[in-house]
């Protein structure tokens, strides 16, 4: 069982990870390999039988002694070794943008998202679409069980009486209609994200030409992007949702986010100051507030620490 389930698991890595490329790779030297399946490596015999006499070579018990934190790279281990693969260190080729394009691109995913995905616009959009999947013979039992969902279409509030062969038509229906609706809304947030880049000009219209080119062979940042948003761990809320399209830009598009730049305040013996502060004085030059203490301020400078008067804050 845990063969099968590290062999599934390592095909779920790889595609949402965009690593369609080493899966193309595997299916060319373990051919017939259908790499589009995937159980298909588990399905494998000769891998699947070198794995487990692998794994019968690896102390699992959690009891026999050793760190147990070594126990998931040993398994780790025995996959790649099995599969004949070799890890390498990729040059790290990612671009820089400051916190204001982030903000910029958020703001263009939520745009979209908020829309979009509102109840209860996002119901019927997905009704609409699961009827038009559904059999006509099915449709009076799909108009029972549409009753009974939810505001946005995504679970029964109540159990509809209809025959299980029709309610698992209609489910079956639903189940595509809704994928369908979050990589038809999470394209059109994609879109906007990268209006949003190509916006900010140089070099985030680099990051921009990256959403529809392939990561490793055909899957592109946008498909990949897509395709976790999609995963039943993402809430189909419009928050889950641009938190999970974010971090995928941001990881596939190989993005370095820069912190927020704080402001500079001038430093006056009458103004009051806070921790985390940046201020800037005529002698001492730029400096950041470490530490408060009733009318003192601790401002640590580029020659050292200084102590400085300042108002403290009223209570």
């Amino acid at each position: 069982m845990i063969a099968r389930d590290l062999l599934v698991g390592f095909h779920d890595v790889c595609t949402f990870a965009g690593l369609d490329g080493v899966l193309a790779e595997l299916g060319g030297a373990l051919a017939p390999l259908d790499v589009a399946d995937r159980g298909a490596l588990a399905d494998h015999e000769p891998v699947f039988a070198a794995l487990v006499a692998r794994l019968r070579t690896v102390d699992l018990d959690p009891n026999s002694g050793g760190p147990r934190n070594a126990k998931p790279g040993q398994l780790a281990d025995s996959v790649v070794a099995v599969l004949d693969l070799t890890i390498i260190e990729t040059p790290d080729d990612s671009i820089s943008l400051g916190d204001d394009v982030r903000v910029a691109v958020a703001g263009a995913l939520a745009s979209v998202l908020d829309v979009e995905m509102a109840a209860p616009a996002m119901r019927e959009s997905i009704i609409a679409d699961a009827r038009a999947r559904c059999d006509e013979s099915f449709h009076a039992a799909f108009d029972k069980v549409a009753a009974a969902l939810d505001e946005r279409a995504l679970q029964q509030v109540k159990q509809p009486k209809v025959p299980v062969h029709a309610l698992h038509a209609v489910q079956r229906a639903l189940s595509e209609a809704r994928d369908a609706f979050v990589a038809r809304v999470a394209n059109a947030a994609i879109d906007r994200a990268a209006a949003a880049l190509e916006r900010a000009g140089a070099p985030a219209t680099d990051v921009a030409a990256r959403i529809d080119r392939p990561v490793t062979f055909r899957a592109t940042v946008r498909d990949v992007a897509t395709l976790r948003a999609n995963d039943s761990r993402v809430a189909r809320t419009p928050s889950a949702q641009a938190r999970s399209l974010l971090d995928s830009l941001t990881t596939l598009a190989r993005i370095s986010w820069r912190a927020a730049e704080k402001p500079v305040r001038p430093y006056a013996a009458s103004q009051t100051f806070a921790v985390g502060d940046v201020i800037d004085h005529p002698k001492f030059g730029r400096g950041s507030v470490v530490s408060c203490l009733m009318q003192r301020i601790d401002v640590e400078f580029p020659d050292g620490k200084h102590t400085l008067m300042h108002v403290p804050p009223r209570r």
